[in-house]
């Protein structure tokens, strides 16, 4: 059984991935999806059963896991974008910018609990930031080994925009370390900052 791995992607990667798998089964054969977020996983099942393909879904955990039998073609050409809908839940008109690896002055290691705890709440917020900005010693936050990883891929998939610095990834040599967010540069942050109703500087 071949199996796709599709957990910590994007809609519409999970449908290109599942379109390229079937592709390459025959028929009657079991294709297993693996989603680790809902709205991917709903597009996922509605492009599947457009195409009357068979779909059990099951839930491990935070894992959706989706077993797919073969019954007939995708043409090469569905339009995968199409299935594509992004839950964006909502949204208020400010950014949060974090522009250190930790919070506030004074003991270093409380400032770390302090800077995990607010991030890791951000998911939580009735009014959610729609971008967080990260910058100097704070892009720290989103290499692959951070503490709070988890939740910034939590706030991706919920359409909340991460933008870590590219010169500060540079200058700390971390640049193949990024796993979560998308690189950018000070012209973005800057705009980003002046066209929000307010930033929020943590």
């Amino acid at each position: 059984m071949k199996t796709v791995d599709a957990k910590g992607k994007l809609c519409p990667v999970p449908l290109i991935m599942t379109k390229k798998a079937l592709a390459e089964l025959g028929q009657d054969e079991t294709l297993e999806i693996l989603i680790d977020n809902e709205t991917s996983m709903t597009n996922v099942c509605h492009f599947l059963k457009e195409y009357k393909m068979q779909v059990v879904t099951e839930k491990q955990g935070n894992i959706f896991r989706l077993l797919v039998k073969k019954s007939g073609n995708i043409p090469e050409n569905a339009p995968v974008e199409d299935f594509c809908r992004i839950n964006t839940p909502n949204l208020s008109d400010y950014v949060i910018t974090v522009k250190r690896n930790r919070m506030g002055d004074g003991a270093e290691e409380l400032g770390q609990i302090l800077i995990k705890a607010c991030i890791n709440t951000i998911p939580d917020l009735d009014l959610k930031p729609k971008k967080v900005i990260f910058l100097n010693s704070g892009i720290f936050m989103c290499l692959k080994d951070s503490p709070v990883l988890e939740s910034l891929k939590k706030l991706e998939n919920l359409g909340i925009e991460i933008l870590v610095c590219g010169t500060c990834l540079d200058y700390y040599n971390k640049k193949d370390q990024l796993a979560a967010g998308r690189i950018s540069n000070m012209y973005d942050i800057l705009n980003s900052m002046a066209e929000a109703s307010k930033v929020v500087f943590a």
